[in-house]
């Protein structure tokens, strides 16, 4: 056994409440996780009790593509079967605080991000209140007694973050030798052959690159080096231009000798400084500052974290719409789309607050959006989460052009959709979409060669909640040759389909795995003597 019930229940929670990872959509599978906590952990302590078997029978299914980075970069991004994240989210639970107790302690005020600290109340892992906004405050501090600041981050940090290494750092960190080999062996079906590179987006692979880093963070403070780091972000200070560049080489020498890893060139700047100030975003806007950038950055210090299952939601969502009255979010926005580039962190932002405008302003919001999606195309996951909550809220008119202006992109293969995570999130709106020619273009998208395993299960969803009977009757018949994640969609799909689907559920149930099994009792009951509207 490598894991406690307490650390799988909890690892179930987190999942169903705060989703599995920021770059793709919400699994439906997350859903079942909310529902039905105990039947989920009760499948964990399964795995964990015989995990050598689950590894042959129920092999660690993910799914690879790229996500956007910027207006022409890209990145690899997993998302890995919701059993076997849930799980590996267990065991880094079961040995958090030993890597926790590695790292650079709290005290010291130099390492801001995931700083591990469990709340039962909020069902999180990582302390709230140290984080991005905390880095730059403290950062803003440690300038006051430097003359020169060097920023900089690490090129590629996840895919490239080698295996052996990272089992060192676990095995010196803690004495959970089975957990160690259990993560270990994860990752190593994870990427796929080559012993390097991290799923990007989870909680659990957080924990794991924190750790990896912490041998760099305390030779760097060893040597005197005076810094503060978020993520592979690190912002170095120095008396001189000299000995910031000395500092900026050390730091090179040992991510590259330890960790076989280097610094990103492009992004490393050298700053005075006054110009490191200026720039920070905590920082006091000064008289210099142009009126759009002072509220830029007084904009950029608010929270917009809402969190709705908080016992305090009503008075959060309050204070926030109070907050937000005081800016033109609309005139920011506008301003934004105005450019040929965006300022990605104040244009998240931005979108992220239409949802607390009220009607009026928030269709204009939205149509400025949707019309601008193609500006917008660095951050159209942001986009599309806060689209896809506002369906409901937004005027039919609105609505409308939400799926009309998605649907004739898809059609057009614009680049945008050309991602299959951004992708992934359009299909999770268009299930709303009413229009007939809807069908098509979802049938299309999923016969298409290169359409991946999940968006191939999310066009499955989606027809399931567009209840397209004829269509999804066809695919029953091809059980045998899809992937694992098509198949469990067909579970969700054949609930629409009477006897017939009854009749396939009883044919095939001997060939489900146990969380298929599982997954399909809850499914069952939520279609049991009424109609499901899947919670895509």
């Amino acid at each position: 056994m490598a894991i406690s019930k307490e650390s799988a229940l909890f690892a179930v929670r987190n999942v169903a409440h705060h989703g599995d990872t920021d770059v793709f959509p919400f699994p439906l599978e997350n859903h079942w996780f909310h529902d039905d906590e105990e039947a989920v952990t009760r499948l964990l302590m399964s795995l964990d009790a015989d995990f050598d078997r689950w590894l042959r029978t129920y092999p660690v299914n993910f799914s690879t593509g790229l996500a956007s980075v910027g207006y022409h970069g890209f990145r690899a991004a997993s998302q890995i079967d919701p059993i076997w994240n849930a799980y590996l989210l267990a065991l880094l639970i079961e040995i958090g605080s030993d890597i926790e107790k590695a790292r650079l302690p709290v005290e010291k005020k130099i390492i801001f991000s995931y700083r591990f600290n469990l709340s039962n109340e909020r069902n999180t892992l990582f302390n709230p209140e140290i984080g991005w906004a905390m880095f730059h405050r403290t950062a803003l501090e440690y300038v006051n007694s430097a003359e020169f600041v060097i920023s900089t981050d690490i090129s590629d940090f996840y895919p490239r973050i080698y295996h052996h290494r990272l089992e060192n750092a676990l095995k010196q960190a803690t004495t959970e030798t089975e957990a160690v080999k259990r993560v270990m062996e994860i990752l190593k079906r994870l990427s796929g052959g080559p012993s390097y590179g991290l799923p990007v987006g989870g909680n659990a692979a957080r924990l794991l690159a924190e750790l990896l880093l912490n041998r760099t963070d305390r030779l760097l403070l060893a040597a005197g080096i005076r810094f503060c780091r978020f993520v592979d972000d690190y912002l170095i200070f120095a008396d001189s231009a000299t000995s910031a560049q000395s500092a900026l080489v050390q730091l090179s020498e040992v991510l590259l000798a330890n960790e076989g890893l280097t610094l990103a060139r492009a992004k490393t700047r050298l700053m005075s400084k006054a110009e490191f100030t200026r720039s920070s975003p905590m920082a006091e806007p000064v008289a210099a500052d142009s009126v759009d950038e002072a509220t830029a950055k007084e904009f950029l210090g608010l929270r917009l974290a809402y969190d709705p299952y908080s016992p305090t939601a009503d008075a959060q969502y309050e204070q926030l719409r109070e907050e937000l009255a005081r800016f033109d979010i609309t005139g920011m926005l506008s301003r934004e789309l105005n450019k040929s580039r965006i300022d990605e962190g104040l244009t998240r932002q931005l979108v992220k607050s239409i949802r607390f405008l009220p009607p009026l302003l928030r269709d204009a919001a939205a149509r400025s959006v949707v019309r601008n999606l193609r500006i917008l195309y660095p951050i159209f996951p942001s986009v599309a989460i806060v689209l896809h909550r506002l369906l409901d809220e937004l005027s039919e008119e609105i609505r409308l052009e939400v799926f009309e202006t998605i649907r004739n992109l898809i059609v057009q293969n614009s680049h945008i959709f050309l991602v299959p995570a951004n992708l992934s999130f359009a299909i999770h709106i268009l299930a709303f979409d009413r229009a007939e020619e809807t069908d098509a273009l979802l049938i299309d998208v999923y016969h298409r060669p290169k359409t991946d395993m999940m968006v191939k299960r999310d066009v499955l969803l989606a027809m399931t909640r567009r209840r397209v009977d004829y269509w999804l009757s066809e695919q029953l018949k091809r059980f045998a040759i899809l992937t694992p994640w098509e198949k469990r969609a067909l579970i969700v799909a054949s609930y629409i389909l009477g006897d017939e689907g009854r009749h396939w559920r009883h044919r095939f149930r001997d060939e489900f795995s146990e969380t298929d099994s599982e997954f399909m009792k809850w499914v069952g009951e939520k279609n049991n003597g009424r109609t499901w509207d899947l919670p895509l």
